[in-house]
């Protein structure tokens, strides 16, 4: 699992987001609830937390 630091482009409220698959396929934005706003809101991926990051290619399972 990696964790995710996304920062909320409506009011500027960042968290960190931890799940099993590479948010680097997204192209840098994502959809996801603010819980400040209260919406579904635009996302700006601003990387990962340990500074480790999955390769930005394509997941593949042989």
């Amino acid at each position: 699992m990696t964790k995710w630091i996304l920062k909320c482009m409506t009011c500027g409220e960042e968290r960190i987001l931890d799940v099993g698959f590479n948010l680097a396929l997204f192209g840098g934005k994502l959809f996801i609830y603010c819980r400040r706003c209260k919406a579904n809101r635009e996302h700006l991926i601003l990387g990962c937390l340990d500074g480790e990051c999955p390769a930005s290619g394509a997941d593949v399972i042989d």
